[in-house]
């Protein structure tokens, strides 16, 4: 595979909206409806393309020939216990048609490096217990559980 990742520009936000549905592609908690996370990804994607901080990181992997194949979307974060930074994978999307490919990898691995220079020792995402793809993507990379968070509907819609 011939493949790069280069920092994401304006250009690329239109493809990186594109992807926001792939964050409820899966079975979702009865509790929670696709069209919900769909809209509340957009409108985080589009504040951070618009808005990008000074601790932020885009990055698109771009497939031989410049199509773009998915993105990553990078923060620091601090952790509660140590109070270190750590670097934070806000978002990962990698396009249907180059799913398998090496993309997320490729993505992962440019998490990890970003993280690094800025000092961080943990690198750290939030998955849906139901994204199984992606969790064994996340496992297949060295990601391993830390929190689970319960949730109990304890009042209708």
């Amino acid at each position: 595979m011939t493949a790069r990742i280069r920092p994401a520009t304006p250009a690329d936000g239109a493809f990186i909206l594109a992807l926001a549905g792939r964050f409820s592609d899966f079975e979702l908690p009865a509790w929670r409806r696709q069209d919900e996370i769909d809209r509340k990804n957009r409108d985080l994607l589009q504040e951070a393309l618009d808005h990008p901080g000074a601790d932020t990181g885009f990055f698109v992997a771009e497939a031989e020939g410049g199509a773009p194949a998915g993105f990553t979307h990078l923060h620091l974060e601090t952790d509660f216990l140590t109070g270190d930074s750590n670097g934070y994978v806000a978002e990962l999307a990698v396009d249907p048609a180059f799913e398998g490919q090496g993309f997320a990898r490729l993505l992962l691995e440019c998490a990890e490096a970003w993280a690094r220079t800025r000092g961080c020792r943990l690198l750290t995402l939030y998955v849906y217990a139901g994204n199984r793809r992606a969790r064994r993507v996340y496992e297949k990379f060295g990601f391993a559980p830390e929190v689970v968070r319960y949730v109990k509907v304890v009042q209708g819609p």
